[in-house]
């Protein structure tokens, strides 16, 4: 009997283990309060939520639910109130300034509005990273111009590009360091359908070409629905569901749906 036990006591641990080695980012009882002109209120609530290795993870909810705060939390923009933040085995809150540097230059970020500085080109605008940290083996302007396909627009200065473009380079820019996590936050919401097909696109293949983890914020059903393995969906700084991504959505008629109801129809099959 004491064999028996012993033997699923070793079991469990390694199933354990296996499990802990798949997970990328941990969300435990995470609370974020601020301070609002009417007091206090939570913008997270007790939330508690895991991504995986090389996985695409979307956050979805209306404005206001939480979910660009959750996000920033992975790279340490924003501190949790209460609650912890895991990130690759490391507890974010507990990094002091110096180590939280090192932390971060691992975490590639995507903007909505870009973030590009118009007196400066397109390769400068990419090289930024890399001058300010030092990275092991970096990737070219080179390699990333060509991964984007803008590699005519090298000397090209952002008020010379369109929208599509310049969320390019902020690609570019953001693979350049070949980080392990790519943070997006609504990387689609200042683009057309069809430019936003192509950022879809350029996202999947860095996925696969790069092995990056990659989050995603969005209120774009479709773009969830294209891009993502999973997604959770927040309401009022809660998560109420975490959905796996199915193929096929229907379309239903009647009457007007609440927002989840909307993300289930458009992610999950009938």
């Amino acid at each position: 009997m004491i064999y028996f036990v012993l033997v699923m006591i070793l079991i469990f641990t390694e199933v354990y283990n296996v499990w802990r080695c798949v997970l990328l980012i941990e969300f435990k009882e995470v609370t974020k309060v601020f301070q609002g002109l009417n007091g206090s209120f939570n913008a997270l609530d007790n939330v508690g939520l895991s991504v995986k290795k090389n996985e695409i993870f979307g956050l979805i909810g209306e404005s206001g639910a939480g979910k660009s705060t959750l996000m920033r939390f992975i790279n340490a923009l924003e501190v949790p109130t209460r609650g912890h933040v895991i990130v690759d085995g490391i507890d974010v809150s507990t990094l002091g300034s110096r180590k939280l540097r090192v932390f971060q230059k691992d975490i590639g970020m995507i903007f909505q509005q870009f973030n590009l500085l118009n007196n400066k080109t397109v390769e400068e605008n990419i090289r930024l990273p890399l001058e300010l940290h030092k990275y092991e083996k970096p990737l070219s302007v080179e390699e990333v111009l060509s991964f984007v396909g803008l590699e005519d627009k090298r000397y090209a200065y952002p008020g010379q590009l369109s929208g599509g473009q310049k969320q390019r380079v902020g690609i570019a820019r953001a693979l350049i360091t070949r980080p392990k996590i790519l943070l997006c936050d609504e990387p689609t919401s200042a683009l057309d359908e069809r430019t936003t097909e192509e950022i879809i696109r350029v996202l999947k293949r860095a996925h696969q070409t790069f092995d990056v983890t990659i989050v995603i914020v969005t209120h774009e059903l479709n773009v969830i629905k294209q891009l993502c393995d999973r997604a959770a969906v927040l309401e009022d700084g809660r998560i109420i569901d975490v959905i796996s991504i199915e193929n096929n959505a229907g379309e239903t008629d009647g009457p007007v749906k609440s927002y989840y109801e909307r993300v289930l129809e458009v992610l999950k099959d009938e």
